[in-house]
């Protein structure tokens, strides 16, 4: 019982870390962070409106992960978000490639939860 406890522990804490950092890099240098939104989204949603509303729901995300409430559920958030931001970024494969084995724990986060919620 105690392994499993320690994996979804391991497994929350690294993915919600990303989303935590994300959302303070983010918040503190928004000019490096803005060129990762499609230009269609940007065209839509002007670019600070966008980085506020983007990072708080990624803090919400990463709070919500590591609360180890209903983690099968912030799983699938957590790997939809992930996969989203590959697709639309995968021209930029140097820098989303972490992204890849982020979006696979996600997906590691939901098997183990599956049952578990």
């Amino acid at each position: 019982m105690i392994h499993k406890k320690l994996v979804s522990f391991l497994l929350r804490v690294g993915v919600a870390t990303v989303f935590l950092y994300a959302a303070v890099a983010a918040t503190l240098d928004p000019s490096a962070w803005i060129g990762f939104f499609p230009q269609f989204v940007r065209n839509l949603i002007p670019g600070t409106a966008l980085l506020i509303l983007f990072s708080a729901y990624e803090i919400a995300l990463g709070l919500w992960i590591l609360s180890g409430r209903k983690t099968f559920y912030a799983g699938l958030f957590a790997a939809a978000t992930l996969l989203a931001i590959i697709v639309v970024n995968i021209t930029l494969l140097d820098i989303v490639f972490r992204d890849i084995a982020i979006f696979f724990a996600a997906l590691a986060l939901i098997a183990f939860h599956r049952h578990a919620d």
